[in-house]
């Protein structure tokens, strides 16, 4: 099965607290385990008095450790903290404070955002978590308590077996990018879940954790981490997780409100140790552009066009020297350097993600590796079954000789500003000239798997002449890349797929094992999968699949044509009229009729509640209740179907009918009275919009003039 299992008894690594005073699920369960066996009714519960480091070590190496809010650096920290909070370190450890995270080189690559412009400072120990952050429990969200799954006698809880999610059928609406339905979810009510829904409650559960327990960060939060000193590390063994697809939830968010050119490089979570799962949140940056032209003129950007340090870049998860880290069914957006940023670790794991709006040029990488430069700091990766869209680079490497990568059954969509799976050469980031004859010169990462993909982009979002490949190498992979099975809009082999500076171990259309694989060329999306509609509940919540078709959204109308409160699409073919029951239901003929969309109107003209179909003949209107036969007749008038609008101006549930003369604004009440003077306007049909701005069930009407957004009540 590829999602890994949990590993909730592996060494607590980063951070541990020798003390806690987080109300939770956990301790609940552990006090009714303590009443049970006759031992202590209630664990103690003392002020918190020391802190202990505990770091796992290695002879040959250690890695820089960040320190989580309330605990002191190894010198002691600042302030409260470090006066009174001793800090113990293992023997034989240092405590590192600096993160250099890939990827590392300098210098542009001019035209076109193609580039892989580094950001070496992307990680400044100074913005790092270094114990001034004040630790309390006072916002730590209310507990609930919950029974212990099982049998009350049966000693430890045992989490429930993590379902397969690597096998999605193809109705399923997680399937791609996870969201609606995803079956790998966290149930608040766990006894290992700490429930937390503000920034201070977040970090203190995040300094308190062991392996073992999950923050649960209830699904209608929304949390400013701009508002702390410090970032959250989330210590070995620990889930932070939240609800994104429980019904129509679209999860915890996590965001930075942070002006865009503010000078803050520290990432929005950072995770302090192995077997880490973030999942089920939304985790949202501040900067979806391309080049974030409003505050290039307060930075030295040496007249780059790739604007990468213009102002600088921000990261949404970094990891850096940890293992098995686990990032799944999230929505990540908003991120001018990374999403999601992992070296000099193993074993990784990003799926069922939606990761769109990571765009920044010179950057701009929903995934993005870095270091990889011996065996013994490798990093490996499988990304899969992810949404990309609105990316630089769907996934790229530094290109270090132990670098590796797994890229299948992604979906990539067409807005990309350079090529989708990237690996860099090595010699790029070594400030060594290319020599494809010397080791650690022609290197482009160690080995390279993109297979299983649908891949929709072929040309750079910002500019159409600009070539997009699904997969550039640029250098020779030590072990090797293979590139099959995948189905590409890219019309050849050519088009979709190089390799430059140095030449070898590529293959293109053939699998490892050495069989042939071929991609599928020049596809169009209905030829890679089913092409559905699909809904975003509120307009935030994940997407939700709908009926099978490729009908476009200008083809199409929408009303409730059976009553049954929920909203249904209509289509007229030129022979019928149709519609699909809430979007998801199959086609429903409701009468013959060569009418098209541009000839008819919606509304609720006999005020039964279910929506009508309306039509201009040039002599007069008619109607259509719930869209069927017969035809109903209304006001006998030539205004054409082009010059009217519709909405209930009085109120009183019945649809009326509008039209802006020019001179003044005009209605006709439920489409059956004489035409009456509503307002005095010169303001014409295509410069007016129609909504109930007032809540009070009329409709009102909005006009924007270019300095301001006005609307008048009720038309009047």
């Amino acid at each position: 099965m590829f999602i890994a299992e949990a590993l909730l008894r592996c060494p607590t690594c980063g951070i541990r607290l020798s003390e806690g005073r987080v109300t939770n699920n956990r301790a609940k369960y552990e006090r009714r385990k303590a009443v049970r066996s006759s031992s202590t009714a209630r664990r103690a519960r003392r002020p918190w008095l020391s802190l202990r480091l505990r770091f796992r070590c290695r002879p040959e190496w250690l890695w820089g450790v960040v320190l989580a809010a309330g605990c002191g650096s190894g010198a002691g920290g600042s302030g409260d903290a470090g006066e009174d909070a001793g800090v113990e370190v293992a023997e034989g450890c240092e405590v590192q404070e600096g993160l250099d995270v890939m990827p590392d080189a300098d210098g542009g690559e001019g035209e076109g955002g193609d580039g892989f412009d580094a950001v070496d400072d992307s990680f400044d120990a100074a913005d790092l978590p270094d114990g001034r952050g004040e630790v309390g429990n006072e916002d730590v969200a209310r507990e609930e308590i919950t029974e212990v799954p099982g049998d009350p006698d049966a000693g430890e809880w045992e989490m429930p077996p993590r379902p397969d999610t690597d096998h999605p059928a193809p109705d399923d609406s997680w399937r791609y990018g996870g969201g609606f339905g995803y079956p790998d979810l966290v149930d608040p009510d766990w006894p290992v879940v700490v429930r937390v829904n503000r920034a201070r409650a977040l970090l203190d559960a995040v300094g308190a954790a062991t392996a073992g327990d999950i923050i649960y960060v209830e699904d209608d939060a929304e949390i400013d981490l701009a508002t702390l000193a410090v970032t959250p590390c989330i210590p070995a063994g620990v889930w932070l997780a939240s609800g994104r697809g429980r019904g129509s939830s679209a999860g915890a968010r996590l965001y930075s409100s942070a002006p865009v050119c503010e000078d803050v490089t520290r990432p929005l979570l950072q995770v302090c140790g192995d077997d880490v799962r973030i999942t089920g949140l939304r985790i949202h940056g501040n900067d979806p552009d391309v080049c974030p032209g409003a505050c290039l003129s307060g930075y030295a950007c040496d007249g780059r066009a790739n604007c990468d340090h213009c102002p600088r870049a921000r990261t949404g998860i970094a990891v850096e020297g940890w293992n098995r880290i686990e990032v799944d069914n999230c929505e990540l957006a908003g991120w001018s350097r990374a999403a999601v940023s992992v070296a000099n670790g193993s074993g990784h794991l990003v799926h069922h993600d939606d990761i769109h709006h990571v765009q920044r040029a010179g950057l701009g990488y929903p995934v993005v590796l870095g270091e990889g430069s011996t065996e013994d700091d490798a990093t490996t990766a499988t990304i899969s079954w992810n949404r990309f869209d609105a990316f630089r680079h769907a996934v790229a490497g530094s290109g270090y000789p132990f670098e590796d990568y797994e890229a299948r059954d992604n979906l990539v969509l067409t807005r990309a500003v350079a090529h989708v799976f990237d690996m860099h050469g090595v010699f790029e980031h070594e400030g060594t000239a290319m020599d494809c004859d010397a080791a650690g010169h022609r290197e482009a990462g160690r080995r390279i798997l993109i297979h299983d993909n649908t891949v929709l982009a072929t040309a750079s979002s910002t500019d159409s002449s600009f070539p997009v490949y699904a997969l550039r190498l640029r250098g020779i992979p030590t072990d090797g890349a293979w590139f099959y099975d995948n189905c590409l809009a890219h019309a050849s082999r050519s088009a979709a797929a190089i390799q430059q500076n140095c030449f070898g171990n590529f293959h293109v259309d053939v699998a490892p094992a050495g069989a042939a694989a071929p991609n599928l060329y020049d596809r169009e999306p209905a030829e890679c999968g089913t092409v559905r509609w699909c809904t975003a509940s509120r307009g935030e919540g994940p997407w939700r699949y709908g009926l099978a078709s490729a009908e476009e959204v200008s083809g199409l109308a929408f009303g409730d044509f059976d009553g049954d409160g929920t909203t249904d699409v209509f289509q007229a073919t030129g022979a019928h009229w149709r519609y699909s029951p809430s979007g998801t239901g199959s086609w429903t003929v409701l009468r013959a009729a060569a009418a098209g969309l541009e000839e008819l109107g919606f509304g609720d003209f006999d005020g039964d509640g279910t929506t009508d179909v309306f039509r201009a003949s040039g002599t007069g209107w008619s109607y259509w209740s719930a869209g069927k036969p017969p035809a109903r007749p209304l006001l006998a008038d030539g205004t054409g179907r082009s010059d009217l609008a519709f909405g209930d101006f009085d109120g009183d549930g019945t649809t009326d009918v509008f039209r802006a003369t020019g001179t003044e604004w005009r209605w006709s009440r439920s489409g059956t009275a004489a035409w009456a003077r509503l307002n005095t306007s010169g303001v014409t049909l295509d410069g007016l919009g129609f909504g109930d701005f007032d809540g009070d069930g009329a409709t009102d009407v909005f006009r924007a003039t270019g300095t301001a957004w006005r609307w008048s009540r009720s038309a009047a």
